[in-house]
């Protein structure tokens, strides 16, 4: 979800991945409410689904989708073609980790941009053990990034101490 409060914004994840792609592309995704100005009449955007997973019919979450494929690797709407009908997960992170850095996409992105196009979840969420070294809560890493970026001495001791629990971060 994202929040705004006046003209800050928040974004809440209440989902976690062990790789990085997937929650890239919902950060990616949430940013793009707040970059198209989603949240103009609202205070609040709220994305039950995974936006990776779902088919919208909802325009701006269509938009916040194509801002999201377009941040993480330059095109609105990719296409990415290959030169087998079917593939394995082997197959697949070989053929990302050498064409991912060649184009200048995150291996991971890449091969779940050919998991939604052409429906091979499987393949693609296996292919992700092999492109990443270790699997590991991305979480931690997200809010570790997040907390370097509050200014902890603009919400209060109380509320300081509060968001770092939930965020499992230690004193600034």
């Amino acid at each position: 979800m994202v929040v705004r409060v006046q003209d800050r914004f928040a974004i809440l994840l209440g989902r976690d991945a062990l790789y990085p792609a997937p929650i890239a592309f919902t950060l990616a995704h949430e940013i793009g409410h707040i970059a198209l100005r989603h949240l103009e009449a609202t205070d609040a955007v709220v994305d039950m689904e995974d936006p990776a997973q779902i088919e919208p019919d909802d325009d701006e979450e269509s938009a916040a989708d194509h801002y999201a494929l377009q941040l993480l690797t330059g095109d609105a709407s990719p296409k990415i073609e290959t030169n087998l009908d079917d593939f394995s997960a082997a197959q697949l992170a070989r053929a990302v980790l050498v064409t991912g850095p060649e184009r200048n996409i995150e291996p991971g992105t890449l091969a779940l941009c050919l998991a939604y196009q052409d429906k091979k979840w499987a393949q693609a969420n296996s292919a992700l053990k092999m492109i990443y070294d270790q699997s590991k809560p991305v979480w931690r890493e997200v809010n570790f990034l997040a907390a370097k970026q509050i200014d902890w001495s603009a919400i209060g001791s109380d509320s300081a101490d509060y968001l770092r629990a939930v965020m499992a971060v230690p004193d600034a």
